[in-house]
This record gives C-alpha cells, sequence and structure tokens, in this order.
C-alpha cells in the first residue's frame, strides 16, 4: 500500500473526497514512497551479496583497491574476502576469506610449515580461482609456503559396471564434468 493511500486512509471519512486534502496527501505521499525506496536502495549497499555497481565502485575508492574480476557477484566476492583481510593473519582468518569466496566449498589447514587449501566440493580448477589466489597471499604471511589443492575425478573412483557409460565422453568431460 502506497504512503498516499495510508495518509488519506487515516483522514476522517468526510475529508477523503476534498480536492485539495487528496492533492496536498497525494504529493506527500509521492515524496514518501520515493524516499522509503531510496531507504530500501541504501540499505542494500551495506551487505557485500546485495551491493550494487555504485556501491562497488565506492567501496573500491575507499579501501584504494581496484577489482580484478569482471562480473559483479565476482566483484562482490573479492571486496568482501579484501575487507576481510584486515585482521591479523591466522588460520581462522585465512578460512574467512575462503569461505566468501561463493564457488563451492574450501577447507584451510596447516600442516607441516605450509598452508594447505583444499577445493572439497568442486571438480577440477574452479572459476576465478586467481581472485581467491591473489586474496589469500596478500593475507597470508609471506615466509609461508601455500599449496592448493585440486579434486579430479580418477578411474579408480568410478564403478567398474558403469564403465560403459562413461565410454560415450571423453577423458576431459569425464575428468571436469561434475554431471557425469
Amino acid at each position: 500500500m502506497s504512503h498516499k493511500t495510508q495518509l488519506i486512509n487515516n483522514l476522517h471519512k468526510v475529508f477523503r473526497t476534498d480536492p485539495y486534502i487528496n492533492n496536498l496527501l497525494g504529493t506527500a505521499g509521492e515524496r514518501l514512497d520515493n524516499i522509503s525506496t531510496k531507504a530500501d536502495e541504501i540499505k542494500k549497499e551495506y551487505w557485500f551479496d546485495t551491493m550494487s555497481a555504485i556501491g562497488i565502485a565506492i567501496m573500491e575508492n575507499q579501501m584504494d583497491y581496484k577489482c580484478k574480476s569482471k562480473t559483479i557477484e565476482e566483484k562482490r566476492e573479492e571486496l568482501e574476502s579484501r575487507w576481510k583481510v584486515a585482521g591479523k593473519c591466522d588460520l581462522q582468518l585465512l578460512q574467512t576469506i575462503a569461505n566468501s569466496w561463493r564457488n563451492g566449498e574450501v577447507t584451510v589447514m596447516f600442516t607441516n610449515a605450509v598452508i594447505n587449501i583444499t577445493f572439497v566440493s568442486v571438480i577440477g580448477i574452479p572459476r576465478d580461482v586467481e581472485a581467491l589466489k591473489s586474496i589469500i597471499n596478500e593475507a597470508k604471511p609471506a615466509h609461508l609456503p601455500i599449496n592448493y589443492v585440486f579434486k579430479y575425478r580418477i578411474w579408480g573412483l568410478l564403478p567398474p559396471k558403469i564403465w560403459d557409460y562413461y565410454k560415450r565422453y571423453t577423458w576431459g568431460e569425464v575428468l571436469r564434468k561434475e554431471g557425469i
């Protein structure tokens, strides 16, 4: 319901038909509708997942950082990761940065003085992984090496009974495609 309708409905029924009152409250109601719409748009700019291109440009300017990604979704992820880099670097921070990347599940572990980042839910090399690598490199201590582990499909994972089914596909399709 518009603000104009709400304002007029709050009046006594005698005044609801007065053209002067209708024009006056109609204008005020339209202004309130515009303010309400603008407030909703501004509210969306506070969250990375709803930020517009204008909000991204403002955030890039404030952070003195230029996104390397192309699409608006990738820019949102990159900015969110960049925002989270500001904390003290520990395993929790690296996991938080990896979680803000929306291309699958990622686990971060520290073993034998090496940071291991494993892509758990994606077969092959995920899209826009370079942006994640860039942000992780900026956040991690410079002296620690980093190892990225990608999951690939191997013949040993396929049940022998259905190998005939997979013969229809090339090795590359079986290796990388999740739906096969």
